[in-house]
């Protein structure tokens, strides 16, 4: 991989997680899959943006904050706390965090951008009479429900709301933002959300983007009406570009536009109908890829706080650690289909794929490397052109297809080779005869070779494991690796290309089997 003359900027953001609970393993899914990405991209020597929030008005959270009996700032922010310490036990590395209850980095750029979509003439007042789910935060069509219910939300009851609000010309850009998505101006993917966003824009109108203080009094105000607070889509999808300070200066445009949006299927209108036809009444770039990916689910149905179908990934956490956690999140889980969680596969994945063939072969190869004094790599060129080949695939492996599950099984399948070769070799059985010591030599050179380069490889993915590699092989080029930050990828190469270097013994089993 060559080192480009200028890292280019790479902004990635997550949903706007809502805080009307605490999080699950469907939002675990989410961070870790966008984390995994912004890693990739410093790997690949990206300036990276990673930026993510928290969504916190509305209806259904001020009425949460009333059934916990809590005052609603103090209900929104004990969910943030839950939110930040899942990712921190995740080891997510964010870049900022925003609430969208700030008063000071949110309010005035919400509302600035309200009053740009004002004097674009594409705001205007309307009574009107709609059903409406508070589990969507949205308005219904008959036609979207089900025996009289949301099929996300089936446990609530369906709401008629009847009032005088402002609604958006939403239908005044659905033919120019479907051209764009059609023109891959702005890419939305898999090609399955694609088709469903064009089919919803062929027909898609004008959309309620206030509500009456009256009856909803959690919201940001807006400035010229006090009846009326924002519609809390209106106010969340702004926060991709709040923060920047867009308008007052032209640092934002450093920044934005966002490179990836990373959401979860169910709100694909939002952002592919609504954000993109605000941004272009703003007169405002548009983001460049939405990545729409499908659910984690849990005993075959959605998870879901409002039915209690949740996995608590805290304590999947506290019995597994989190490689193992993300690693079957991110190995298993495709980007074009629905994934059913189980504690079983969880415990296969990290007893046969992680401990018994990965550590496994790191702690033989090591120790048989100090028992034997092998402190430097030696591999055939037929090994190093299958890295290399693997290296320079990464970079458009990504852009192209953000293929986190293709690469983490390249990288498994080369582990599985790893140990084929060690167990066919048998390089202690060499090392006893003095006519073989040398291709004992030679292979386990060969083996040290691979097992650093493999471990640089899931230094994106595996990050706490891979701290503790940076211990054992004390290579000085990958102990300065900061996976949590942006990339040398000089330093990067000169730890491929490392020549010689310290292998340390394991003191102990770093890591056991569970036994579920």
């Amino acid at each position: 991989m060559q080192k480009n003359l200028m890292a280019k900027k790479f902004y990635i953001t997550t949903a706007i997680a809502y805080m009307n609970a605490g999080p699950h393993a469907w939002h675990a899914l989410e961070i870790v899959q966008t984390d995994a990405l912004a890693r990739m991209y410093r790997f690949l020597w990206y300036e990276v943006t990673f930026q993510t929030w928290s969504d916190e008005h509305g209806m259904k959270i001020w009425n949460a904050s009333k059934a916990a009996w809590k005052e609603v700032h103090e209900f929104v922010n004990g969910n943030v706390e839950l939110f930040k310490t899942l990712y921190k036990k995740l080891d997510i590395s964010y870049d900022r965090f925003l609430q969208t209850s700030d008063q000071e980095r949110h309010y005035p750029w919400a509302q600035l951008m309200r009053k740009r979509l004002m004097e674009s003439w594409d705001l205007y007042k309307k009574s009107y009479k709609w059903l409406y789910c508070e589990g969507c935060e949205a308005l219904k069509l008959e036609k979207d429900l089900i025996n009289g219910r949301c099929p996300d939300h089936p446990n609530k009851d369906i709401q008629i709301i009847e009032e005088e609000n402002y609604f958006f010309r939403l239908s005044k850009y659905r033919d120019q933002v479907a051209q764009l998505i059609k023109d891959w101006v702005y890419k939305i993917e898999p090609e399955i959300r694609k088709n469903e966003i064009l089919s919803f824009l062929e027909k898609a109108e004008d959309v309620s983007f206030s509500r009456q203080k009256s009856k909803m009094p959690w919201g940001i105000p807006i400035p010229w009406d006090e009846e009326h607070v924002m519609y809390v889509w209106c106010d969340a999808l702004t926060n991709y570009i709040t923060w920047t300070g867009f308008w007052i200066n032209d640092d934002w445009q450093k920044i934005w536009p966002a490179d990836v949006h990373v959401i979860w299927k169910d709100i694909l209108r939002f952002h592919a109908a609504f954000w993109p036809a605000m941004l272009l009444s703003a007169n405002l770039p548009l983001p460049k890829t939405l990545l729409a990916h499908w659910f984690l689910t849990l005993n075959g149905a959605k998870m879901s706080k409002s039915t209690w179908n949740v996995l608590d990934s805290e304590e999947v956490v506290d019995k597994y650690w989190r490689d193992p956690f993300v690693f079957d999140l991110l190995y298993n889980v495709s980007l074009n289909a629905d994934w059913d969680f189980t504690m079983e596969r969880l415990n296969g994945v990290y007893n046969s794929m992680l401990i018994w063939a990965w550590w496994n072969l790191v702690n033989r190869v090591v120790s048989l490397c100090n028992k034997y004094g092998i402190t430097e790599w030696k591999a055939s060129w037929e090994i190093v052109d299958e890295f290399q080949k693997f290296f320079d695939t990464i970079e458009s492996r990504f852009i192209q297809n953000f293929d986190i599950q293709g690469y983490l099984q390249e990288w498994y399948r080369l582990v599985q080779k790893a140990n084929e070769f060690i167990t066919l070799a048998e390089p202690w059985k060499k090392w006893k005869d003095d006519s073989t010591k040398q291709e004992a030599i030679d292979d386990l050179q060969l083996l040290l070779y691979i097992i650093k380069n493999l471990a640089i490889l899931s230094s994106p993915i595996l990050t706490q494991w891979f701290e503790k590699l940076k211990n054992i092989l004390w290579i000085e080029e990958l102990r300065e690796i900061d996976t949590s930050k942006n990339w040398d990828v000089e330093n990067i190469k000169r730890a491929f290309d490392k020549k010689e270097f310290k292998v340390n013994l394991c003191p102990e089993i770093l890591y056991q089997r569970v036994e579920e």
